[in-house]
């Protein structure tokens, strides 16, 4: 391809160009034949301060660019250099505007060839990249990358990354760049002049490297069956390899007492048949001290191990990560799989489909070139893999199994299923355990022996299993679905539809209109009863105890949605046998799309008219929502009696781990919960192996209010005060945990006043846009930031090392005082004659404590502050059941400025 590419990286004064923002550094690498042949790099004078946060992020300062050239100074040597060539840049739609503005500011015109974007070219030849983000692709990819986000580094990885996205795009099949070729003209960029050229490369190929099409497109070759080993005798038994200790083959690797006890524990436990209750700290290699013996006792007996994670990120790491260990540890043959939900694979039939659609939508068209070179890849097809635009995310959803749907029939799942089968340990999600549990046809293999990691998590995932849920959006969804299927169904029609599909259309006209109106009704109704907190309102109902005229109106406008889905439905009928053209026709989608709808309808009427002993019920809506916006919900109070007879009474052994399991050193709490008190399980907890006295440091402000004797609005500015006078003085990554979404959002309100001049950055979750993962990468990109976080933050973020030095909780963690499970938990205990405050909040709220603590030392060389803003840690009774629950380490209590100066003197 002989083209000559002009790879672009500039760095500004701000966002915006049009605001006269200007740029401070312009790096630039010409590639041509695939090597850079050319650089330019230079700091330009943007005659206006620099704000302090882009010196943070960039590193340049005043002082770099006081003496630098004006941009005009140098314009007509970088137009040179631009001139009939592409331009390249990671995010086009940033670099481009702002060279535009310079140029057109110094008389130059003003660039007018192909743009070639490595963020979109990136997400279609790395479908399955964590982050799209500059310096996490370079990791990904070996690529050197020694100044992030300085101009002349940026554009010199770029080029590089640039480089190796044309190299992986020359290896695609002829028939999938065809395919791509055809989207191309929908993208941002002119990826379609690349594809045009290595298609004309490649127009004599065949297709050795793949295994077939299916529906004209290519799929990856089966991943070859694990090859057997020889079996070592001597190393055959878990005894025998326990007495030996090998060191395992980790890098870094350090041989842990607690690790190996563990392993003995667990294996114990499955050999003997007895369940175990196993508290493993962070930092003690806990996977593998599970996944060891359960590889050793599934080979010595026979036996299949299913293992249970709540998170993606620990099943993708056992697979990736602790998996290739114990392979080269096991001295036999082991085969090992992966089994998610049907709703977590990709149905090829529908995809076909929805490759054939006219893709007029960005998002449409981008995620069929994903998924299109993803499906080279992929042995799996699970649809986790994949990471895609939130704008897309609606769309790959739809391209999923259906859960009514047979997964026998569908590619990636039978295959999925059938490696389970043969597999001697299954690694699966609660989720799908617990429907296994109670469902009339199991997907999961049949097994005795069960390891629950993340088992903290277990009750909750119980209760969303077996709650139900239907919100406005939900249903618009679906109907929106249902009609844009028989839309098209009719279209394909013109010459002479069907009478059948256009009285559907007007029974789905009439479905969604009654529908608007039973959401509205809803949502005004609890608010009405409930005054919204933090601008959410979530009030518990019983549907025998709501006796208004209103509540009557909306159950009788239940009942008309019920009748009118039973009318589609009816309407619908002959068309669900109908015989239609095409691999997956209509009538499939149709008929498993108003399946879908039956579920909903039938919730609905379940959650509004009916009483169910043991279950409470809520409907959340938003204060400043759509007028319909609205959310109903029902979850089961208790369940340990289900835990005790559909889990615990019927398999033989159930070993559940976690690092939060214990309040006060002892599992009483916990075995209450999951119903393992009859069954005397086996009780361990090993401490994280580090030395938390010389790594971690506790300190307890004694000037601030305290909680329950201020309104919280006085107390988030406390806490404002609090944080910015931590963050200016220690000047690290900085991150504060809230119990609640509302004392943050007042908290950041707070800090509105006077954070513009600040040093740091702020990040808020639920005020910035973006996934947890992604604030966390934000934070990570500055040495000087504050990240507020509240619910997921307090477990599974994982920031080692530098990554944070201080941690602050601004308030113990309760659960507020409106959340309706806690609720109808109090008055279960109390109708019992027990006190919900000792026996649910508190143990609750210490095991949250912990989790949150937890985020601060990662590794044995770590060193850090935790900040904890609630008094009431020290001045309590209770509080000394959350220190009882920590590891030794020492608690400063005092003044907040005396305690700065120790933190201070500590962290150096």
């Amino acid at each position: 391809m002989a083209t000559r590419f002009v790879i672009i990286d500039l760095e500004t004064t701000g966002n915006g160009p049009k605001k006269g923002d200007r740029i401070i550094q312009l790096g630039m690498a010409v590639v041509e034949d695939g090597l850079i042949v050319e650089r330019f790099a230079s700091f330009f004078n943007p005659e206006q301060p620099i704000p302090l946060f882009i010196q943070q992020l960039t590193n340049i300062n005043e002082q770099m660019v006081e003496g630098a050239p004006l941009f005009a100074d140098r314009a007509g040597e970088i137009a040179a250099l631009m001139h009939g060539a592409y331009f390249v840049a990671h995010n086009v739609d940033f670099d481009l505007p702002f060279l535009q503005a310079e140029l057109e500011r110094a008389g130059w015109p003003p660039f007018a060839g192909p743009t070639i974007d490595t963020v979109e070219l990136a997400r279609i030849v790395l479908p399955t990249a964590e982050s799209y983000k500059l310096g996490d692709l370079a990791r990904q990819l070996g690529l050197h990358h020694d100044r992030p986000h300085q101009a002349d580094s940026d554009a010199e990885v770029t080029a590089k990354l640039f480089i190796a996205l044309l190299e992986r795009l020359r290896r695609l099949p002829l028939m999938t760049l065809e395919q791509l070729r055809r989207l191309a003209r929908h993208l941002k960029s002119d990826i379609y002049l690349l594809l045009d050229a290595v298609i004309a490369e490649k127009q004599d190929e065949r297709p050795t490297d793949w295994a077939a099409a299916y529906r004209g497109i290519a799929l990856k070759k089966p991943a070859p069956e694990l090859e057997k080993k020889e079996r070592r005798p001597a190393l055959a038994s878990f005894s025998a390899f326990y007495r030996q200790k090998q060191p395992l083959p980790l890098p870094g690797y350090k041989h842990r007492a607690q690790q190996w006890e563990m392993m003995q524990l667990v294996y114990e436990a499955l050999s003997t048949s007895q369940h175990a209750l196993i508290e493993a700290g962070t930092g003690l290699g806990k996977s593998l001290a599970y996944l060891i013996p359960a590889a050793f006792f599934a080979y010595e007996r026979q036996e299949r191990v299913v293992i249970s994670t709540h998170t993606l990120q620990l099943q993708e790491q056992l697979i990736r990560r602790d998996w290739p260990v114990l392979r080269q540890i096991a001295p036999f043959p082991l085969r090992v799989a992966v089994l998610k939900g049907k709703q977590n694979y990709l149905s090829l039939d529908k995809f076909a489909s929805f490759l054939s659609e006219p893709s007029d939508t960005y998002d449409a068209a981008l995620l069929k070139c994903q998924v299109l070179v993803w499906l080279l890849e992929t042995d799996s097809g699970d649809l986790d893999e994949l990471n895609v635009s939130s704008g897309a995310r609606l769309l790959l959803s739809a391209l999923a199994i259906g859960e009514e749907e047979d997964g026998g029939r569908h590619h990636f799942f039978a295959r999925a299923k059938e490696r389970a089968e043969q597999a001697d340990i299954v690694i699966t999600n609660h989720a799908l355990l617990l429907h296994d549990l109670t469902g009339p046809a199991p997907l999961l293999p049949p097994f005795r022996h069960l390891i629950i990691d993340e088992a903290h998590r277990l009750e909750d995932a119980a209760a969303r299993c077996f709650g139900e849920q239907i919100g406005y959006v939900s249903f618009r969804l679906l109907t929106a679905k249902i009609a844009q299927t028989i839309a098209k169904w009719v279209e394909a029609e013109q010459d002479a539809p069907n009478g059948a599909l256009v009285r559907c259309q007007q029974r789905l006209e009439e479905l969604q209109f009654e529908g608007d109106e039973l959401f509205r009704l809803l949502r005004r109704y609890a608010l009405d009863k409930k005054p919204a907190r933090a601008g959410r309102c979530r009030y518990r109902f019983s549907p025998t105890d709501e006796q208004s005229r209103a509540w009557q109106a909306a159950v009788e406008l239940c009942w008309r949605l019920r009748d009118l889905a039973a009318a589609l439905f009816a309407e619908a009928k002959p068309l669900l046998s109908a015989d239609t053209s095409g691999d997956f026709p209509p009538s499939a989608l149709l008929s498993a799309d108003l399946a879908a709808l039956n579920r909903q309808m039938a919730a609905l009427v379940r959650l509004l008219t009916e009483k169910e002993p043991g279950v409470v019920r809520w409907i959340e809506a938003d204060e400043k929502g759509a007028a319909n916006a609205v959310r109903l919900y029902s979850q089961p109070v208790d369940l340990a009696d289900f835990f005790a007879d559909q889990l615990f009474m019927k398999k033989r052994s159930v070993v559940l781990t976690s690092a939060t399991l214990t309040v006060r050193g002892r599992f009483t709490y916990m075995a209450a919960r999951l119903g393992l008190e009859d069954f005397y399980p086996l009780c361990r907890s090993f401490p994280p192996p580090f030395r938390y006295e010389e790594q971690a440091a506790l300190f307890v402000p004694a000037d601030m209010p305290l909680v329950s004797a201020v309104p919280l609005e006085d107390y988030a500015e406390a806490v404002a005060a609090s944080v910015l006078a931590i963050a200016r003085r220690l000047g690290r990554r900085v991150l504060v945990l809230f119990p609640s979404y509302e004392l943050l959002k007042l908290t950041v309100d707070a800090l509105k006043t006077g954070e513009e001049g600040e040093p740091f950055v702020l990040i808020a979750q639920g005020v910035q846009s973006g996934s947890p993962a992604k604030l966390l990468r934000t934070f990570l990109q500055f040495e000087h930031a504050v990240l507020f976080g509240t619910s997921s933050f307090w477990e599974g973020v994982d920031l080692p090392g530098s990554a944070l030095d201080v941690l602050v909780i601004a308030r113990l963690p309760f659960a507020p005082p409106d959340d309706p499970v806690m609720e109808a938990k109090s008055e279960r205990i109390r109708s019992g004659g027990g006190d919900p405050f000792s026996e649910l909040a508190l143990p609750e709220a210490v095991l949250r404590f912990k989790q949150g603590f937890g985020r601060l030392i990662r590794t044995e060389d770590d060193k850090g502050a935790v900040f904890v803003l609630d008094r009431r840690l020290m001045s309590s009774l209770y509080g000394a059941d959350f220190l009882a629950s920590l590891p030794p380490l020492s608690v400063h209590e005092g003044a907040l400025s005396e305690l700065l100066d120790k933190a201070e003197t500590w962290l150096s």
